[in-house]
Parts: C-alpha cells; structure tokens; sequence
C-alpha cells in the first residue's frame, strides 16, 4: 500500500511517468467553474481581480477536494532595459513579458448589465498598439481586437516592447500560496497560438498570413522562437514545477500539418530538450483533433506528458490506442467528453465513463484523470463530483501499478 501523497506530489509523480498512490483527479476546470462558484459577475475577476481567477481556482480545487494544476502566476521579466519589479511593470499577451506600467493607459467601460469593455493602449517609440476586450457578466474575455493590425507597422512595436536581450525574476508569483494544493505550472505558447492571440481578426487572419507572408512570419517565428527558449529557462530557474506548452488553435482543427510542422514543431523540439536538460517537466496541451499532433511529437519531442487527448465527436483520438503505443514513453491526461456525459448525463453515467477512461488509460500509472479540455460553465456540479469520487475510489494503485479497485 502507497503512503498517501499530497495533490502536487501527485501530479508531479503521474507527469513523470510513475506511480503516484492513486490516480490524480484534476478536471480542467481551469476558468468558468471557479468564477462561478463566486457567485460574481465574471468582470470581477478578469478585470478587477476581486478576487483573481488564481484565487477562484485554489478555492475551487477546495470546494470539489480535486486535485490541483495552477497555471494563474507569473515569473516578472521580459526586456532587459525594462525593470523586474511588481510595483512599475504590468503583463502583456497573457503575462508573456511585462513593461513600464507608464506606456500602458486602461480604460475600463461599462456596456450594458451583461458587458463591460477593456481598452489596453501601449505607447512605444515606434508608434501605439491597441486593443479591446470583452468581459460579459458570465463568459470569460472575449478579443475583439488585437494589438496587430498592419504587420509592417505593428510587429516592430511589439518587437520593441519584448525587447533583443532578456532577464527574469528569480522567483514565482503565488508559489507559496499555492504549497501542496496543486501543481505550480507556467505557459509558454507555441507560435501560432502566440501569433493567434496578438494578431487583429479572426483565426482564418492568422491562418491566412503563413501563406501570404511567409518570409515575414519565419522571420517572426525566429524572434520568437529566441525569445521563448529565453523565457523558459528563466520560469525554470525561477522554480516553476513545469512547463506547460499552450497549442489550443495549434490543432488539427484549426491548422494543418504544414503549418504545425514548420511553424510549431520546431519549437517545441527545443522546449522539451531544454527542459529535460534542467529538469523540469515539459507538458503539452493541444485541445480538438490532436492524433497527428501527438505522433508528430513523439516522434521528434520529448515531452513527459501530452493533453487532454479529445476523444470524437470534438477529438479524433483513442485513449487506449495512444496508451499502448506511447504509454512507455510520456504520460497523458484526459479525456472525458466535455460535451457529453459530464455535461448532459447522470452522476452514474459520468462514473461508468470513468471507469472506462481508468480501464483504458490508468493502469501502470503515467495517467491524471481530466476532462478533453475545459469544463464549460453549464456543467452540472453534482457531475464533475462525481467525477472525482469515482476517480478516487476506483483509482487507487497497488505497488504493481494495477488498479485493484476498478471494477
């Protein structure tokens, strides 16, 4: 019988391929859930932070006695003529490098009862960058544009912000206060999902500038391919527990394989060697139809674990297939059905699919029980519950890694 760990000891045990005490419970309930159970309006939390979706998140993990996986902290830095000090810097492109608060001015506006608008300007010498955000009474934010309008004018401003050299703060935002409750992780963005999320329009814009621009986008690519090898090592020497790797629109449903050959791949080869070098776990997420994704990688990645692994109809990918080809070799998360039983069916239904997941994933250990990516806000309490008590009582391993429990 394994002692008893804590969730990050955990967590930490089934990324790296082992065998934790039971199988980790941790549905990705990584932003709707926690700010509803605050019962505030979703601007709150987004905006004012009152309280910070990092909070939200740790009572949550509370409230459901589920395991922990915090993404909501930081490492200050970015441009090395650019301070590392809380008190005159601010975050920019999901707290990927932070700048002067005095070239930031925000603008917080009132729409209607259910909207409120953010406008972020950033003055550089070079030019000004804009963009607006929406933030609806129960949805998170919502771009409704971005800082990147015209590349030839707008790329060489952001470029200026993030800066040629790069320096990082020694230590992790909210690590402590996080403690044993969770696994501190911290985001680093594959290109097209970076690209993505400063790129003005729609996704088919950023789709479309790889074939309309492409020297320009590998020039890009390049930057940034150096500034995100910098930044890794920096959040690794800062302490962080892992490294998560964010390809939500690097999937299959949203790009192709040429683009994610020439434009993702590369990346993320470098990423998990240097982190296998430093030793920190490299994590992957790519959400939707991510089978060629997962192949892709392990052919040429080291990743220590991949998710959530999206079974049909918003996937493409069989869990036990993946298990028995890669299951040696890197860990996985998932892949309970965030639009079915979780969503629409029975506390017994969600337990039945459990079992399944556990049966076709679990044993051996190298497996955390999660949703196929987020938890949508109309999930039923009583089901994501569910969810984690069936994973705790048919989760349990032996010191052969079998799970004796499982029905």
């Amino acid at each position: 019988m394994k002692s008893t760990m804590t969730s990050r000891q955990r967590m930490l045990t089934a990324m790296r391929n082992e065998i934790p005490d039971r199988v980790p419970v941790c549905p990705d309930i990584s932003n709707m859930i926690p700010a509803n159970l605050t019962g505030k309006p979703y601007w709150d939390i987004y905006l004012h932070e009152s309280p910070s979706l990092g909070e939200a998140y740790l009572e949550a993990i509370q409230t459901l006695d589920m395991d922990g996986w915090y993404l909501y902290g930081h490492v200050l830095g970015g441009n090395k003529d650019f301070p590392v000090d809380s008190q005159d810097v601010t975050g920019l492109v999901y707290n990927t490098f932070f700048v002067p608060k005095n070239l930031v001015s925000r603008r917080i506006k009132q729409v209607s009862d259910n909207e409120v608008q953010e406008e972020l300007r950033v003055n550089t010498p070079l030019g000004e960058l804009a963009s607006q955000t929406t933030v609806f009474r129960s949805a998170p934010p919502w771009d409704v544009t971005n800082f990147i309008k015209d590349i030839p004018k707008d790329w060489p401003r952001m470029r200026w912000l993030m800066g040629e050299n790069w320096h990082w703060d020694n230590q992790c935002c909210d690590q402590e206060k996080v403690g044993e409750r969770a696994v501190y992780g911290l985001q680093v963005h594959t290109f097209v999902d970076f690209w993505d999320g400063i790129r003005d329009g729609q996704s088919d814009k950023m789709i479309f500038d790889f074939y309309d621009s492409p020297d320009v986008m590998a020039e890009i690519f390049d930057y940034y391919k150096a500034f995100t090898l910098a930044r890794v090592a920096g959040l690794i020497r800062a302490g962080v527990d892992e490294i998560l790797v964010q390809g939500s629109n690097s999937s299959m449903s949203l790009i192709n394989p040429e683009i994610y050959r020439e434009f993702v791949l590369p990346l993320n080869i470098e990423i998990t060697n240097l982190a296998r070098e430093m030793g920190c776990v490299a994590h992957l997420h790519t959400c939707g139809c991510s089978r060629l994704v997962v192949e892709m990688n392990m052919e040429k990645a080291n990743f220590d674990i991949i998710e959530p692994l999206e079974k049909p109809p918003s996937g493409d990918v069989d869990i036990a297939e993946v298990k028995r080809r890669y299951g040696n070799r890197v860990a996985l998360k998932g892949n309970l059905l965030t639009s079915g039983k979780l969503l629409h069916g029975t506390p017994r239904d969600v337990e039945q699919e459990v079992i399944a997941t556990l049966r076709a994933a679990g044993q051996g250990g190298g497996f955390i029980l999660s949703s196929g990516d987020q938890v949508g806000g109309n999930t039923p309490l009583e089901n994501l519950h569910a969810m984690i008590e069936a994973g705790k009582k048919y989760g349990r391993y032996d010191d052969d890694g079998n799970l004796p429990d499982l029905p």
